[in-house]
């Protein structure tokens, strides 16, 4: 495609879940709460690390949240880079779910009809006192563009969390909200992005090669 006379280095993002946590591992709903990695979710992460090892990473962002804070640290164990923390990098908040088993939510009667308007990929669907898809949808992609925008010509490693991922990537794509969640987000599993000047390149989607052998979470 012509570029109109400038040669404008694309950013190369390398984006990323954070490994397998605690949560995860109990079928817990965790947006806006902490929650520590587990053995398997660490391991996850050294993999990711050993698959980067040749490769030249520039910049580190990462949503607040220790679980994603953790995993950057061990995909760069013995790297010179200091993170860049942002908000607007974090999952979906679930509000009155934050912390609370999935099957318990399901047979709650109050959150009955907010838990089925999910399981149908509403895109209004939004947990009591938490966000809903729109809502990441923006603030994620605000995010990803701002660090495009600041890493011109690098590569840059992102690390945050399942929905946001999913939202960052159907936002790329160009699909309705209502497919958000189409697209299977594996802890620690690679996605390869190309922003040139705003316009978007997906070059892999969820590459788990570096996790055979690795035990899959329950």
């Amino acid at each position: 495609m012509p570029n109109g006379g400038t040669n404008v280095k694309p950013t190369h993002i390398l984006l990323t879940r954070h490994g397998q946590t605690v949560t995860n591992r109990e079928g817990r709903f965790c947006g806006h709460s902490e929650t520590a990695l587990t053995p398997l979710g660490v391991e996850q992460a050294r993999a990711l690390g050993r698959r980067l090892a040749g490769t030249r990473i520039d910049a580190v962002y990462t949503s607040d949240y220790s679980r994603a804070i953790d995993t950057a640290a061990i995909i760069l164990e013995g790297r010179r880079l200091t993170p860049s923390f942002d908000p607007d990098l974090r999952e979906l908040c679930y509000g009155e779910w934050e912390q609370r088993r999935e099957r318990d939510v399901a047979r709650t009667g109050a959150w009955r009809e907010e838990f089925a308007r999910m399981r149908a990929e509403d895109p209004a669907w939004r947990p009591p006192g938490g966000e809903t898809i729109h809502e990441v949808r923006a603030r994620t992609m605000a995010a990803l563009d701002r660090i495009g925008a600041a890493q011109t010509g690098r590569t840059v490693l992102v690390v945050t969390h399942g929905t946001a991922i999913n939202c960052m990537l159907a936002a790329v794509l160009g699909m309705a909200p209502e497919f958000t969640f189409r697209i299977s987000v594996a802890n620690c599993g690679l996605n390869r992005l190309l922003n040139s000047r705003g316009r978007y390149t997906v070059l892999s989607l969820n590459d788990t090669a570096h996790l055979v052998g690795i035990e899959s979470p329950a």
